[in-house]
Parts: structure tokens; sequence; C-alpha cells
């Protein structure tokens, strides 16, 4: 266990779950590498005193403590004792803890730093740090938990200074410090109230068999700091009165996932509103144009097109508004996972019908099955997208336009 994770499942079970007990990979971002950078410094020049600070760090010397070697820094969760909940103990490391005040005040302050685009936006309040149903106040209760437990280490501690100090990355060079002061009572009954109860969840959480079965947070929490990793492997939970294959085989849009080794059927698509008009046999299929739409198409309604845009943006004389093919994605993929019995279908083991890389096959059928309405749609990051990847390439030879964006 550590803090982070506690965080992370305040924020969202599921994510959570993908992340830690799964252990599905999650990409490095440009500004978690100038937190990470930012901590080594500060570390280096808190423990040497060497002015070793860039210049977001260095934005923030004057509310740094002397630098020294009674400064705890990068201090350990894991030592004797160790923090602990649950029966679950802690690993992580803590910032900075200052015990200059213990002596005389009985006071000792812990310090995270916090290296953030925007202080006026992004910093947390000092009744946020107090309070463990936040995240803020979940991991600075955390650190303060741990000091409590550190009897011989501070003894006579009362008050505990839960400090964020804050540098700001764009913009005008700033920095700031929001702290809250908390008696030590306070941190044992927030600990005991909130905190042990969420850890007993965690262990609940722990032993589901499927993601599905883990609580979401939809909501703000899909697109804070810069997105949800595991958007696109996320699924709702639904109803477990029938198996997931009886599921998929009841609905009438799309196709059952087919065994390992039976043949890929062709599908058969009819526009209902053209069935009953035969066409001409002299007439062949247009072939697909690739470029900015027509505005006017004789032979159908503007209404009843299909317009792709791969990788680009449409403008406002492309006709009416694109939207987003993205939910689409994530839809028909849910519906083929929950039929392979599987959370991600490009995870699907051998057993699987979808495993050795036949959920492309699957997934292709699905979307050649259940087009979606006429309109304007755009589908973005396809490179980097293996499931948009296959099902635009399945969608393309029915769609009127495809309108690809080039480098």
């Amino acid at each position: 266990m550590s803090v982070s994770q506690l965080k992370r499942h305040k924020q969202c079970p599921r994510a959570w779950y993908f992340a830690k007990v799964l252990r599905l990979p999650e990409p490095t971002t440009g500004a978690q590498q100038v937190g990470t950078e930012g901590h080594a410094q500060l570390e280096h020049f808190l423990s040497t005193g060497e002015d070793v600070l860039g210049a977001f760090a260095k934005s923030g010397a004057h509310l740094l403590p002397t630098p020294g070697a009674d400064l705890l820094v990068e201090q350990p969760l894991d030592g004797e004792p160790p923090l602990t909940a649950g029966g679950i103990p802690f690993t992580g490391f803590i910032d900075l803890v200052d015990a200059r005040q213990l002596a005389s005040d009985g006071v000792l302050r812990i310090t995270d730093h916090k290296f953030t685009s925007n202080i006026a936006r992004n910093a947390a309040t000092r009744e946020q740090l107090a309070d463990a149903d936040t995240e803020p106040g979940l991991q600075m209760l955390g650190y303060a938990a741990w000091a409590l437990r550190q009897v011989e280490r501070f003894p006579g501690l009362r008050e505990l200074e839960l400090e964020h100090l804050y540098y700001q990355t764009r913009g005008q060079r700033l920095a700031a410090s929001v702290l809250a002061s908390v008696p030590v009572e306070h941190v044992e009954r927030e600990w005991r109230t909130k905190v042990e109860p969420q850890v007993e969840a965690m262990k609940e959480h722990a032993q589901a068999a499927r993601a599905s079965d883990v609580p979401a947070n939809f909501g703000p929490a899909c697109t804070k700091y810069g997105g949800c990793p595991f958007m696109a492997k996320c699924l709702t939970g639904g109803s477990k009165t029938m198996s997931l294959r009886d599921k998929l085989l009841n609905k009438s849009d799309l196709p059952a996932v087919l065994p390992p080794d039976a043949p890929e059927p062709t599908p058969v698509q009819v526009a209902p509103e053209v069935a009953e008009q035969p066409a001409p046999e002299a007439e062949q299929p247009a072939p697909k144009r690739r470029g900015r739409p027509k505005t006017t198409k004789p032979e159908q309604p503007k209404s009843d097109l299909r317009v792709l845009f791969v990788d680009c943006i449409p403008t406002k004389h492309d006709g009416p508004r694109a939207e987003s093919l993205t939910e689409y994605v994530d839809d028909l993929h849910r519906k083929v996972a929950e039929a392979g019995g599987v959370d991600d279908v490009r995870f699907a083991g051998s057993d699987s019908p979808l495993g050795f890389g036949k959920w492309r096959g699957a997934l292709a059928m699905a979307a050649r099955a259940a087009l979606p309405p006429p309109g304007n749609y755009v589908a973005l990051g396809v490179g980097q997208s293996e499931l948009m990847q296959v099902i635009v390439e399945a969608l393309e030879p029915s769609f009127d336009v495809v309108v690809r964006g080039t480098r």
C-alpha cells in the first residue's frame, strides 16, 4: 500500500484496479518529468546545501528551511514502526519532515513539494489538507499518521503542520505555501473513521475478478491530470442475470464472437430507407472519395451521408458538426469484450475466442454490422490506438466520404 494508492482509489476505484491489481502500464507525461526533476533538485539541496535548484524550484527557495542534517528528506514510510491500515503496511517517501519546532512547541512540519502549471487554479486549501475525504488531505494525513507512530523519534508531539509547497511551471515563476495546523487527535480520528474503511474497501475491490465489478467514478476523474490512461479500457458494470455471450447473442445490432476456428462470414447490410427500391442494374458504386466532401450529392440526400475525418478537423464549410468516434469505439469494444469474457480484447488469453489477435476480426465485424448513424465523424489519434485503427479500417468502405489528414 502507498499514500498515492489511497489517492488513486479515492479518485476512481476502477482506475486503481487497472493500475495496481491488473498492473497495466501507464504513460509518463511531460508534467511528471518536470516534477521528478524538481524533486531531485530539492532533495539534493535540502540534504547538502548545494544549490542545484532549477528555475522552477528556485522560485520557492525562500520558503524552504535552511538545509541541514537534522531535516528528514525523502523519509521512508516503511521503517520501524511502519505506517499500517487494516493490517496492510505502507511504502513510499515523505518529501520533507522538519522537527525543529518539536522541542520548544511540540510542533512537527511535514512538507510535500508540488509542481503545477497554475497555482491559483490548482492549489489545495487549508481545509482540504486537513480532511481525509479529499485527495490532498488523504495524502497529508497519511504522512501525519506515520509521524504519530514514531513515538521515540518525536516525543512530545501535539500538533502537526501539513504543508503543500507549490512551484508554478508555466508563465510567471511563482511559489506558494499552503499550511494547515491540526492536533494529533484530529489525525487519529481521520485515519480511524475515513482511511481505515477505505482500505477495507480496497481489499474487497482487489479480489474482483473483472474490472467491471469495481465501481468507477465517472465524471471529472476521467479528465483530471490530462485524462485517465485507462479510459478506453473502462467498462461499465451490468446485469449478471445472463452470461456475457448470451447478452451479445441477444443483441440485434451485433453478431456473436466467433469460435477460434470459425471462418468470418461476409456481413449483409441493408439500409431500411432504400430496402424496397432495387438499384439500377447498370449503375456501379461510385468510387470512395479521398478529399474534402462535395456540398451536394445528387444520388443521395446530404443528411444521409456518412463522412469520416481521420486525423484532421473539419471546418464549418464541411457540413453538420462532426461527432467524435471515441464513444462509438468504446461502446463497441465494451460489447465485444463482454462477449469474449475479458476486460480488454487486446489482453485476451489463449483460452478466449478473442485470443491470438482474433479480436481484430471480431471488432471489425461488429463495426460493419452496427454502423454509426449518418453524419459527420472525427477519428483522432488513430495511430496511437489499436481499437480506433481497427474500427476505422472496417468502417471506411461503408462511409460515403473519407478525409485523411496528412503531415
